[in-house]
C-alpha cells in the first residue's frame, strides 16, 4: 500500500551526513527548537487537503499537546551532524501516528473530550473521525516514504505493537500487573522507544547506542503512561481537558487498580463491577478514596519515579553533551504529563 523507501545508505533525502556519530554538541545545526518550528510548519503542510470539510477535521486534531516524539527525535538527533530536512520528516511522522491513535482511541473508549474540547467523533461523527484518522496515518507514511529502512521497521513495528495493545486493553484478559506492563509498553512506550531510536539512526549512532536511547523512550513512555492513569483518577478536568475517572468509567484496570485488588481486604466486587462497566459516579468516588486509604496511588507514583530513574540510568551511558542533558530534563518531566 504505501512506497517503502531504500536503505539506509541508498536514500539521497536521508543519507547520513558526514561526521555522524561524534561524541560532541555541533555548532552549525539547527537547534531542536528550530527543528520543532520546522516539524510544526511541516504538520500543517502534510495534511492540507483541497477538501474544504476534510481540512477542517485535520486542523481540528493538529492543535494543542508537548510534541513529546517529535522533541525526542529532535533531541536525539544533535547528538551529531545531521540532515535537519531528516528530522522534520520523521519527527513530523511520528508525531502523525501519534495523533492518528488519539483520534481511533477516544472513539473505542468513549471519551467526550480531548485537550479540553469535545473529542473529533463527537464533533464529526464516526466514520469521519475514523477517516480522518487514517488520513493521519497516511499522511505520516507520506512522510516516511524514502526513510532509513530501520526506521520504517521500528515505525511499522511499533504500529503493530499499539494495535496489539489497544486490543488487550479492550478485551481485558490479563488483570495482573504483569499483563498492564505488556500493554502499556505496546500502546505507549513502543513509540516513544521508536522516536528516539529514529533520532539516534538519522544521527549516524551505532546499534548499542540505538539501544541505549530505544531504552531510555522504553522507560519514558511507561512513567508518562502511569502518570496519566493518575491524572485519569487525581486531576481536575478543567486542568487536564480530559474526563474524570474515564478509566473506571470504562472499566479499565489500571495500575492503581491492579494494586488495590491485590491488596485490598475483602469489599464491594469491584473487579466484576469494573468489567461489567456499571460503576455510578458516587461508587467511583468511593473506590478512589479506598485506593488512596490502601496506599495504591502511591504505589503506582513510585513505580513512575522508578521508570524514571531507570530511563536516567540509561542516558548516564553516553557521553556528557547537551543533548543528554536535555533529554535527562525531560525524562525527569515525564511522569507529570498533564
Amino acid at each position: 500500500m504505501f512506497r517503502s523507501g531504500g536503505s539506509t545508505t541508498g536514500s539521497r533525502a536521508y543519507a547520513c551526513p558526514p561526521g555522524a556519530g561524534r561524541e560532541h554538541d555541533t555548532d552549525n545545526s539547527p537547534s531542536p527548537l528550530e527543528e520543532l518550528q520546522g516539524i510544526e510548519q511541516l504538520l500543517r503542510s502534510v495534511t492540507a487537503s483541497q477538501e474544504e470539510t476534510v481540512q477542517s477535521l485535520l486542523d481540528y486534531c493538529l492543535p494543542g499537546g508537548k510534541r513529546l516524539r517529535s522533541r525526542l527525535v529532535a533531541v536525539v538527533a544533535t547528538y551529531a551532524p545531521h540532515n535537519p530536512e531528516q528530522v522534520k520528516r520523521v519527527g513530523a511522522a511520528i508525531e502523525l501516528i501519534h495523533l492518528a491513535s488519539l483520534v481511533h482511541d477516544d472513539l473505542l473508549d468513549g471519551a467526550s473530550t480531548r485537550r479540553s474540547r469535545p473529542a473529533l467523533y463527537r464533533v464529526c461523527g464516526s466514520t469521519p473521525a475514523v477517516l480522518a484518522g487514517d488520513y493521519l496515518f497516511a499522511s505520516a507514511f507520506d512522510l516516511l516514504s524514502n526513510a532509513p529502512q530501520d526506521i520504517l521497521k521500528k515505525v511499522t513495528r511499533a504500529i503493530r505493537a499499539m494495535c496489539e495493545g489497544e486490543i488487550a486493553e479492550l478485551l481485558q484478559s490479563d488483570c495482573s500487573e504483569a499483563g498492564y506492563y505488556r500493554r502499556v509498553e505496546k500502546k505507549t512506550a513502543v513509540l516513544m522507544a521508536a522516536a528516539c531510536a529514529s533520532g539516534a539512526i538519522l544521527a549516524g549512532m551505532d546499534q548499542p547506542r540505538i539501544a541505549i536511547l530505544e531504552t531510555l523512550g522504553h522507560h519514558m513512555g511507561i512513567a508518562f503512561q502511569i502518570a496519566d492513569d493518575l491524572l485519569d483518577l487525581e486531576a481536575d478536568p478543567a486542568i487536564t481537558g480530559k474526563d474524570a475517572w474515564q478509566d473506571i468509567r470504562r472499566g479499565v484496570v489500571t495500575l492503581p487498580l491492579i494494586h488495590f485488588l491485590s491488596t485490598a481486604p475483602p469489599g464491594p466486587p469491584w473487579l466484576e463491577k469494573l468489567a461489567a462497566g456499571t460503576i455510578s459516579h458516587e461508587e467511583a468516588g468511593v473506590l478512589l478514596a479506598s485506593l488512596r486509604e490502601a496506599g495504591s496511588l502511591e504505589y503506582a507514583r513510585q513505580q513512575a519515579a522508578r521508570h524514571v530513574s531507570l530511563a536516567l540510568q540509561a542516558l548516564e551511558q553516553l557521553p556528557p553533551s547537551r543533548a543528554r542533558d536535555t533529554l535527562a530534563r525531560m525524562a525527569a518531566d515525564i511522569a507529570t504529563p498533564a
